[in-house]
């Protein structure tokens, strides 16, 4: 089980899962585009979808804003019941430091998914800190597939 500590809340989180556990991602998407067809989970709900943050950075980079795109169209076409958004870190820094930049990089990619027209009910919101690397590596290792925020669908 995972478990998520939140330092202080999200000013949109509707809902805390602290069993939820994240598929990993172990690939940087291309960093201009979006691939024409996203390869459907055996569940039918759509692909993960991965947005990438620079060193300690809650700022979405110009070439991610394509991904967040296709997951409002996602949200459009009817696909995602609920949009799950789940901030993570490398493991450069301290913990309790990491948990908080993680939940505001998933409060970033929060904020621009309701700028395209989502409504904050179809969201789910969650920290994890270093807790949960998409690349393992030792300790105080800057790895920038572990800087990230997955978007998932349930």
């Amino acid at each position: 089980m995972t478990v998520v500590h939140l330092i202080r809340p999200l000013p949109l989180i509707l809902l805390l899962n602290v069993a939820y556990a994240a598929q990993a991602q172990t690939a940087l998407p291309a960093q201009t585009a979006q691939p024409a067809s996203i390869a459907q989970p055996a569940s039918g709900t759509p692909a993960p979808l991965v947005v990438y943050f620079d060193t300690a950075s809650t700022k979405v980079r110009p070439q991610d804003k394509a991904v967040l795109d296709h997951a409002a169209r996602l949200y459009s076409e009817g696909k995602p019941i609920v949009m799950v958004v789940s901030g993570a870190t490398d493991s450069v820094g301290r913990p309790d430091q990491n948990l908080i930049l993680s939940q505001e990089r998933a409060s970033a990619v929060l904020r621009d998914l309701l700028a395209r027209g989502i409504p904050a009910d179809r969201f789910q919101v969650l920290a994890k800190g270093e807790t949960e690397p998409a690349v393992p590596g030792a300790a105080g290792t800057a790895e920038e597939r572990n800087r990230r925020v997955e978007i998932t669908w349930r």
